[in-house]
């Protein structure tokens, strides 16, 4: 029954994140009231991006940080020292071991995503990363890896899942782990490290498991179309390749930001030009800002923490764009815009080179994964290339707010319960 784990509550809340990339606004709280108060929270140093705070003063507990290790721990590390000593069914022994190997993997890369610089090839095997936890021995002081180990230590478990031949093509449900995520993941993990053949190579594999895309298309045909109702099971969607949220509404509540509604949602966008998603009444009222809507679509529950073919579809097309195969990457791009405008308004882009197509998919993909950890990830490692590092600004109430590229803000603060208790976990910033 280890693996049999609900990956949803706080352990995904990925808001912080959202809220870093400029994503979207705090939840529920009043904007304007948050950056005026004369009380330093966390909320404040985020919102307006100040870097003098002492962030590691205001993190006592990270409910983030804590249930990713209990999930290394307690579940992908004890069945793996314990699988191979257990009696039962060899074969499925085999699959939960692989599964093992999956969570620990992903574990890892989310933690190291946020708690460290982004993986730069110059500077990797200095980098200060986290704690890379194989073991059961819950009185070790696992010590800091660089941010290279951490990497080749997540190929690593990638890789002895899949060489295992074990994983399910299709999972028993989209909460449990099987070969199409293995590669989506394996896919991120060499996408970071700028191998970009391997990643399309990974690609490729996991496209042939599952490549159905989400299609919005749908709301425009009555009678669905009178209604304007977005829906998605989560668990059952069909795009899925591992399910995983942040909480029970996720993503409703959320609120986008100025900068997303104005610079990043192309026209005849279906769900923010012809749904009832988007609430500017209610924005108004949970974050205080005028003209900023809330997503208000109670029955569509996204898949904030895992991922779905969109990633897949994604990544190829950064894949083929960086090999100079323009064309082949912006069709890639084009099947996520198809399903996303409105047919009347719809029109493929057209690029005449490789900065261009990129500055393409990387609008796209930030609407594609709004309110999720992917934006932050990906814009962070972007970051690490001069030709594609973005200065964010995020303008309210007249003043705007910068957050630059090479900022200590994109990298987390490793909370004081687990500093007070490991002494290698020295701030990476």
């Amino acid at each position: 029954q280890l693996m049999n784990v609900n990956y949803s509550g706080n352990l995904f809340n990925m808001n912080k994140l959202s809220l870093i990339v400029n994503d979207m606004y705090l939840l529920a709280y009043n904007v304007p009231n948050v950056i005026s108060s004369n009380v330093l929270t966390m909320d404040k140093v985020l919102l307006t991006y100040d870097e003098a705070a002492d962030r590691a003063a205001l993190t006592p507990t990270d409910a983030r940080y804590d249930g990713l290790y209990k999930n290394i721990a307690m579940v992908a590390n004890i069945v793996l020292a314990n699988a191979d000593q257990a009696s039962g069914d060899k074969k499925l022994l085999e699959q939960l071991k692989a599964e093992a190997y999956v969570l620990r993997s992903f574990m890892h890369f989310l933690l190291v995503n946020m708690y460290a610089k982004a993986y730069d090839p110059a500077t990797a095997t200095t980098d200060g990363g986290i704690p890379y936890v194989t073991d059961i021995n819950f009185e070790k002081e696992n010590a800091k890896v660089t941010v290279q180990e951490v990497y080749d230590k997540m190929l690593a478990d990638i890789d002895a899942a899949l060489a295992a031949e074990a994983l399910p093509d299709r999972p028993k449900n989209s909460m449990r782990f099987g070969r199409g995520f293995a590669y989506a993941l394996k896919a991120k993990i060499l996408m970071s490290l700028r191998n970009y053949s391997g990643a399309l190579e990974a690609v490729n594999n996991a496209l042939a498991i599952n490549n159905t895309l989400e299609d919005h298309r749908y709301l425009l045909s009555e009678p669905v179309r009178a209604n304007r109702v977005l829906s998605r099971k989560g668990l059952t969607a069909l795009d899925n390749l591992f399910y995983a949220f942040s909480n029970t509404f996720d993503p409703s509540l959320l609120t986008p930001t100025y900068e997303i509604l104005k610079y990043y949602y192309e026209p005849g966008n279906i769900i923010k030009d012809y749904t009832n998603v988007y609430n500017y009444q209610y924005g108004m009222i949970y974050v205080g800002l005028p003209d900023i809507p809330a997503w208000i679509a109670i029955s569509y529950e996204g898949n904030s923490a895992g991922m779905t073919v969109s990633d897949l579809v994604l990544m190829k097309a950064e894949c083929l764009i960086r090999s100079n195969k323009l064309s082949a990457g912006m069709e890639e791009v084009e099947k996520i815009r198809i399903r996303r405008i409105a047919p009347e308004v719809y029109a493929p882009l057209v690029v005449k080179d490789a900065t261009e197509a990129m500055a393409y998919l990387k609008k796209v993909s930030r609407i594609e994964f709004l309110f999720t950890w992917r934006n932050f990830v990906d814009v962070k490692r972007w970051n690490t290339e001069a030709a594609y590092a973005e200065t964010i600004n995020r303008t309210i109430g007249g003043k705007t707010y910068v957050l630059k590229p090479n900022s200590p803000i994109w990298i987390l603060p490793f909370p004081q319960s687990a500093t007070q208790f490991n002494t290698t976990l020295t701030q990476n910033y």
